[in-house]
């Protein structure tokens, strides 16, 4: 038992101990920066191109818009391969200063859906209703002797780029989607890109259209973005960092867990120190117990056979006196008995001698014994049997024990009333039943009867003595002989039975 107590105190400390391993353990995510000095040359260079770009588109256009200036007469066909080659171009327009001629506004390639608003400079107009962007002539006509070109970009208007040529003025409608788009595939022909991503890297376009993609990418958001912006449009290059995995322990929740641990091993140590220290006393006690009983056996063995032989020789008149000591001479002898078969059990070595006996013999021989230490008591036993008188293998010294112990108890606990001793022997047990017509025992104390040193209370304020070991010590012999002893409920007094099988 102290080696399990101990194994489960260590047990549960090293559970502790790791419980608070667990709990202390930290798993936290470290992100690795990446140097970044090519992403950010490599924005740079694409803003630069950009620029460029818009510059070159803005030539463009500044070029068509001259050309345009004096065509406003000229056919349809001509007008529109103007500008066919320039991307992004919905729509030419012609105003004039102060209306000095007629809004004219040529629409390039397929008609949008829906219809582009028409610029223009007068408020009202006659005629069906269509979507037009008013504008204001000092826009278009800073000054009317000279020339002029800029963009028209605001909140809730087509993107424009006009060219002011004294009173006529040249609109372009452009499709800002179809310049990006263009724009999109020459960033994608550029090789620097292959260079310097080498991922996780992502060039896109502001809705998601992916340019350039390099390595695997995380799902989590990137940790770096970089902007290339335009009149057009936007870019964006995404970058991630790489992520390490790295434990750490929370010390406080560690050093409690491990110091938790250490205090349950130290007191299951300490405890099992103290359980050893009182096996080790009980076992001490136990063992010079039953060396004292051993050496008290001897000198009482002796006693008992000089009083059969003083017996003889001794006048009737002092025949009394003898009887009375023969009588303590047996209950010290039986008191000794027990302690001894007690010890032996506690020790282990408690063994029975089993070989061929009569049963009933052996209770017969144990009831004449006690028959004047009964009388005196004022105690009648009827003794009664039914059945054979066979013999049956078993344990004599062991069955009488048992009734002397029950026959002791009667003595103790029931004097001056009646008591029955009954045996019955057939083919498949023996038993014996001694009811006797004492106070009894009440139901709350039937199971203690049988525990080693119980005694009951009302019982020692008699003045009966004994060391409660006499029932106790009864049952252990019975059940180590294959049989039962138990307390039966009567209405009056106390009831023990005893039974054995014939084939134990």
């Amino acid at each position: 038992m102290p080696r399990l107590t101990l194994t489960l105190l260590l047990l549960l400390a090293a559970c502790v101990a790791g419980g608070g391993v667990i709990a202390a353990r930290r798993v936290v995510e470290v992100r690795l920066e990446r140097d970044r000095t090519a992403h950010r040359d490599l924005i740079t260079s694409l803003n630069a191109d950009i620029r460029q770009l818009t510059e070159l588109y803005e030539g463009h256009l500044r070029s068509a818009g001259s050309r345009l200036s004096g065509a406003w007469n000229d056919s349809a066909d001509h007008q529109r391969a103007v500008v066919e080659d320039i991307e992004g171009i919905q729509r030419v327009s012609w105003l004039y200063w102060k209306s000095a001629g007629r809004e004219v506004h040529l629409s390039i390639g397929f008609p949008a859906n829906p219809p582009l608003a028409e610029p223009t400079l007068v408020k009202e107009h006659d005629g069906l209703p269509r979507p037009r962007v008013l504008l204001e002539a000092g826009t278009l006509f800073p000054n009317v002797s000279g020339h002029h070109h800029g963009w028209i970009d605001e909140p809730g208007k087509p993107l424009m780029f006009h060219i002011q040529s004294g009173v006529v003025a040249v609109l372009l409608t452009i499709d800002r989607a179809a310049v990006q788009e263009a724009m999109t595939n020459q960033l994608r022909q550029n090789e620097r890109l292959r260079q310097f991503l080498v991922g996780p890297d992502l060039l896109r376009q502001e809705n998601g259209t992916v340019l350039h993609r390099a390595g695997t990418l995380p799902e989590s958001p990137p940790d770096v973005l970089m902007s290339i912006s335009s009149r057009f449009g936007g870019w964006q290059l995404a970058s991630w960092d790489a992520r390490e995995s790295r434990v750490t322990y929370d010390l406080p929740i560690l050093a409690a867990g491990m110091a938790l641990g250490v205090l349950i091993v130290l007191g299951g140590l300490s405890m099992d120190a103290q359980q050893r220290r009182a096996a080790k006393l009980a076992a001490q006690r136990v063992s010079f117990v039953n060396r004292v009983s051993h050496e008290l056996r001897t000198p009482m063995t002796n006693i008992l056979l000089n009083l059969d032989v003083i017996e003889e020789s001794l006048p009737e008149a002092s025949q009394d006196r003898f009887g009375l000591i023969r009588e303590e001479a047996g209950r010290l002898s039986r008191l000794i008995e027990n302690v001894l078969t007690f010890s032996q059990k506690e020790e282990g070595r408690l063994k029975l001698q089993k070989a061929p006996h009569r049963p009933v013999e052996v209770v017969e021989g144990i009831v004449r014994q006690f028959e004047p230490a009964l009388a005196r008591r004022g105690i009648s036993l009827t003794h009664t049997h039914e059945g054979s008188r066979d013999e049956i293998v078993l344990d004599a010294d062991a069955l009488a024990q048992i009734t002397a112990n029950l026959l002791s108890n009667v003595e103790k606990y029931a004097p001056n009333a009646p008591a029955s001793l009954r045996t019955v022997q057939n083919e498949r047990e023996f038993t014996l039943t001694l009811h006797d017509g004492g106070p009894g025992i009440s139901e709350k104390d039937a199971k203690r009867v049988f525990e080693p040193f119980e005694r009951l209370d009302d019982r020692v304020s008699a003045g009966v003595s004994g060391a409660g070991l006499g029932l106790s010590i009864a049952k252990e012999l019975a059940q180590r002989m294959g049989g039962s002893l138990a307390l039966r409920p009567v209405e009056k007094g106390a009831c023990f039975e005893f039974k054995l099988p014939s084939t134990s």
